[in-house]
């Protein structure tokens, strides 16, 4: 299979692992918090979100691999390969060690420092040690699905994921008809995800023989990769701030309402953000190998041919969802929250940006990315400026101006700067593989709401569903050229 239809593969198989992961969390969350009721079940999220901000520990190791990986092994330069690899597991096994460390010691504090009654405490330490082992173990093997994405193996990793899934399923059911305690579900449900690493190891065994599992390291490969490393870790951490910061910056300048909001309209927004997510982890490992190998023909189908079929995806989730946001939204939370309906809008049409993620896939393939971790960093500071300062009049609305102006920032410096100037792009050209896609969509869009309302809302979101994946298939279809059909057609088949 050619490296375009192993990303199309690839990116397809993400989306399907995740809309499974949605379907699971769905119908997981209200199953559970009946059983072990919402304050015992609050638990397993305050001891998962104590992790939330270690998981930056990363440092940026993990686009920097995929990338390195992917340049050397096109280059046939296995032993630098090697001695990342053995760098990479020492690395990640002192990161695994300090975050296992970090939540012993949060955990001889957890009645003091959160608002649990003695019997919950009991639970946390023992959500958190369980935690703890698992970081090792989770950290250690990060590495080898960097290894495996950089053989351009991404819908085989997503295949693959599919087992710990389904074993999640399985002991979802268990814990409901056999009564287990919260502690054991846990367990289970953390340590399935290591069930899959024998045919990991298999599969590097396969594709990488030369590959050593014993850590090493290599200073001098550490400092090749260091500087690639820090700057993704620059603007890694300012986004990430960006997202956490929000909801605290609502609990300050504006209400606990204001919070909840924010997580009601993020959660329905992600669903977006988790499809079209995938394209940058299946697009790293080959266009680094493009970039790497100055194929100028491939670099260009990247950017044109690549940003049309994304425009294609990102379309059509960005306005199926707003076709049906307002019905969903009442579904989801009560016809007291349809007042977030135009903030919905809003939040949803920013996932558009999401088409950029060719060029950005591209951008990061280069040794050179400064500017980019430049811009990151200013747009985030910026767009945290403006929501401190709109939140109170705005509340969740400023939250929203804000991540509004970010994406305009980017937008703008990717467009009027970055394409033409610094990667000989055509923003003309970008453009014209966007456009029609948006304007399909937002036609569709368009015949959905002056459809008369019926009182069922989940009829609603069926016929305005239905009537926008026609129209939209239909004009999508159209704007399609020979060369596209041929393409689906070959993927189709594989």
């Amino acid at each position: 299979m050619g490296s375009v239809n192993k990303v199309a593969s690839g990116a397809i198989w993400s989306v399907l692992y995740n809309l499974l992961n949605a379907v699971y969390g769905f119908i997981a969350i209200p199953l559970l918090i009946n059983y072990f009721g919402k304050a015992e079940y609050g638990l397993i999220g305050l001891a998962q979100s104590v992790n939330v901000y270690i998981h930056l520990m990363d440092m940026g190791m993990n686009s920097t691999n995929i990338r390195f990986f992917s340049v050397w092994l096109s280059e046939k330069n296995h032993p630098k390969v090697g001695r990342l690899f053995q760098t990479s597991l020492t690395f990640y096994s002192v990161v695994g060690l300090l975050n296992a460390l970090i939540l012993i010691i949060v955990s001889f504090f957890t009645s003091s420092i959160f608002n649990v009654t003695p019997e919950q405490d009991v639970i946390l330490k023992r959500l958190l040690y369980i935690l703890a082992v698992a970081a090792v173990l989770n950290w250690y093997s990060s590495c080898f699905d960097q290894i495996i994405r950089a053989t351009e193996n991404v819908a085989w990793i997503q295949k693959r994921s599919f087992i710990p899934k389904l074993l999640q399923v399985l002991v979802l059911v268990l814990t409901i008809t056999l009564k287990l305690p919260i502690g054991l579900y846990f367990f289970l449900t953390t340590f399935s995800f290591f069930t899959i690493l024998p045919l990991s190891v298999s599969k590097i065994r396969k594709e990488t023989p030369f590959i050593r599992f014993l850590p090493k390291f290599h200073w001098p490969t550490m400092k090749e990769v260091l500087p690639y490393t820090l700057n993704i870790f620059s603007f890694n951490i300012f986004k990430f701030s960006f997202v956490y910061l929000c909801p605290i910056f609502l609990g300050i300048r504006a209400t606990m309402e204001s919070v909840a909001d924010y997580k009601i309209l993020y959660t329905v927004a992600s669903v977006i953000t988790m499809i079209t997510g995938v394209f940058m982890s299946s697009l790293l490992p080959t266009t680094s190998k493009v970039v790497a190998q100055h194929n100028r023909d491939a670099y260009y189908k990247v950017a044109y041919r690549g940003t049309k079929y994304l425009s294609m995806v990102t379309c059509f989730c960005t306005f199926g969802l707003i076709a049906v946001g307002k019905d969903l939204l009442t579904v989801y939370v009560g016809e007291s929250y349809t007042y977030l309906a135009p903030w919905l809008y809003v939040l949803v049409a920013l996932s558009l940006s999401s088409h950029i993620q060719c060029v950005s896939s591209l951008i990061l393939s280069g040794a050179n990315i400064k500017a980019l971790s430049r811009m990151v960093i200013f747009s985030s500071i910026a767009a945290l400026a403006v929501a401190w300062f709109l939140i109170p009049y705005y509340h969740i609305g400023g939250v929203i101006l804000a991540s509004l102006v970010y994406e305009a920032m980017q937008m703008t410096f990717y467009y009027v700067y970055y394409m033409p100037k610094k990667m000989e792009i055509s923003s003309r050209k970008m453009l014209k593989s966007f456009l029609p896609q948006l304007f399909i969509g937002l036609a569709g869009c368009a015949v959905t709401f002056v459809l008369p309302d019926v009182e069922n809302h989940w009829i609603n979101i069926f016929l305005c569903g239905g009537v926008f994946v026609v129209l939209y298939g239909a004009g999508t279809l159209l704007n399609m050229n020979a060369e596209d059909k041929q393409f689906f057609r070959n993927l189709i088949k594989h």
